[in-house]
């Protein structure tokens, strides 16, 4: 199916196709002046409102409305022309959002187990919003075994909302005032903009990572980024493992961020998603009796004729660095440095939408469960997760078991793009990896739409409000944690793309 079916609906969404680095607080200018008009009235000027014929919406709502949201914008597509191997074979697959579809089999057979997922009466019936202490005690005992905080945690640090999108929005309205500002390193992940913008009014200030190191941020950087910004900054966000880079900050780092927040009267929310999906440290760590790391590599005969061409290696890689919780490391300012985790990347739970909040602060913790009635999770699902974590052995093999299958589809996917000469940032964490696609000659919008009348949707460095330079453009983030005749079929598609380019520059 061609890319003007999908594209017929959303047709309302501006073509736009540069997303400048510092602009996120910006308003539109035709609607800066509403509603006033100026009448002569006995030699007097008078100020009536003009009535408004047909819905009305608050500014906030205009601000909203006029801003492009790429990640958005690509699922709309996506979903008009979604690929389908038996019933919509040409469709478009997607790529471009961080799902993992590996375990569908194995967390499908635990949720419907009718001993975990049976609802009783007592479910029918509000639950506790923050969640049940239950899940709350649970989820801490999770986080104690694999985060190893310095401090432990119980259920007091814990909040539980439907999603961290949410759960960001709600730090957001406790820990900041509308107009505030926060300092985030670039590119970051796109929902950052959103879940803490639209609702919060509260506004990212990117930061520019070292050129060799896509990782490495320096106090000089941050503190220009701080004197800069047009708004009051109150704190620093980020995310370990990095989204859209899949790789952990160092130790080192991560306390550079919390001395540097403390010396400026800052707070810190570290975004641990994706948490236990750091496949590299896992798999490397528990590596069966009799088996090395490469028995964990994808050993198909592609794979197999492949393994043995070098990678082309990233300016930005830098140092590839072991996963630190923020919790684990001698903090600064503890009731200061806040936390997010949720369900969806390490137990494959998108749709379920449960996020995790987390802070050693009695005040911070009273603020957000005294609004957290906004973000509660429905009751049998708070059940369900209980009946899954109190499982604590099969909790712990669903997720060394994850980890090796990332492990396997990351070998299976970067052998690929060695063959194809693709350069991208070498990854460890997470389900996708960024990879340099500037050899197709063509500008990132361009391209990306290519990309998708090509049948293959990923996720655009503009996306991830890259810094408008070449150096930054023409990433793109591509996730691999698919089953491998859709990663295959996928691959084929990126490739064929850029043959097509390449052939129509030499006619």
């Amino acid at each position: 199916m061609p890319i003007a079916t999908a594209l017929e609906p959303i047709s309302v969404i501006s073509n736009k196709r540069n997303l400048e680095f510092n602009n996120f607080e910006k308003v539109p200018s035709h609607n800066r002046n509403l509603k006033v008009t100026s009448i002569q009235r006995n030699n007097k000027k008078a100020r009536i409102f003009k009535p408004l014929n047909g819905p009305k919406l608050s500014k906030r709502a205009l601000e909203i409305q006029n801003e492009e949201f790429l990640l958005s914008k690509g699922i709309i597509i996506v979903r008009n022309n979604k690929y389908h191997p038996e019933t919509n074979p040409n469709g478009i697959i997607n790529l471009g959002t961080a799902e993992n579809k590996l375990n569908n089999v194995e967390i499908l057979s635990k949720i419907n187990d009718p001993k975990v997922s049976t609802v009783t009466p007592e479910q029918l019936l509000y639950g506790p919003n923050p969640g049940s202490d239950r899940l709350r005690e649970e989820i801490a005992k999770l986080l104690n075994r694999h985060f190893n905080p310095k401090v432990l945690l119980s259920k007091e640090n814990i909040c539980v909302g439907n999603g961290c999108g949410p759960l960001l929005n709600l730090c957001g309205e406790v820990l900041f005032d509308a107009g505030d500002a926060f300092l985030v390193p670039g590119p970051f992940y796109g929902g950052f903009e959103a879940d803490i913008k639209y609702g919060a009014r509260v506004y990212p200030v990117p930061v520019q990572h070292e050129k060799d190191d896509c990782l490495k941020v320096s106090e000089e950087a941050l503190e220009e980024a701080l004197r800069n910004s047009s708004r009051p900054v109150k704190g620093i966000i980020i995310a370990n493992p990095n989204n859209p880079f899949g790789r952990c900050y160092s130790a080192e780092q991560l306390l550079l961020f919390c001395n540097f927040a403390k010396s400026h009267g800052l707070f810190v929310i570290c975004d641990e998603i994706y948490g236990l999906s750091t496949w590299n440290d896992i798999v490397t760590e528990n590596i069966e009796e009799g088996k090395t790391i490469e028995d964990y590599e994808c050993h198909c005969d592609q794979c197999q004729h492949s393994k043995s061409i070098k990678r082309i290696e990233s300016d930005i890689d830098g140092q590839s660095n072991k996963f630190t919780s923020i919790f684990s490391l001698d903090l600064p300012d503890p009731e200061n440095t806040h936390g997010l985790w949720g369900f969806s990347k390490d137990f494959c739970l998108n749709g379920l939408r449960i996020g995790v909040t987390i802070s050693y602060s009695k005040t911070v913790m009273a603020a957000i469960q005294k609004i957290c009635f906004l973000t509660c999770i429905p009751t049998n699902i708070d059940n369900i997760l209980v009946n899954i974590l109190s499982d604590e052995k099969w909790t712990d093999e669903f997720i060394l078991n994850n980890n090796r299958k990332l492990f396997k589809s990351y070998n299976h996917l970067t052998n690929s793009l060695n063959a194809h000469g693709i350069p991208y940032v070498k990854g460890d964490s997470g389900f996708f990896i960024y990879i340099d696609l500037h050899q197709a000659g063509l500008d990132e919008y361009d391209l990306w739409m290519k990309l998708l009348e090509g049948g293959l949707y990923i996720s655009p460095s503009q996306a991830f409000f890259s810094k408008d330079s070449y150096e930054e453009r023409n990433w793109f983030r591509i996730c691999f944690a698919v089953e491998q005749a859709e990663l295959d079929l996928s691959l084929d598609r990126l490739y064929k793309v850029l043959n097509n380019l390449k052939q129509n520059k030499l006619n």
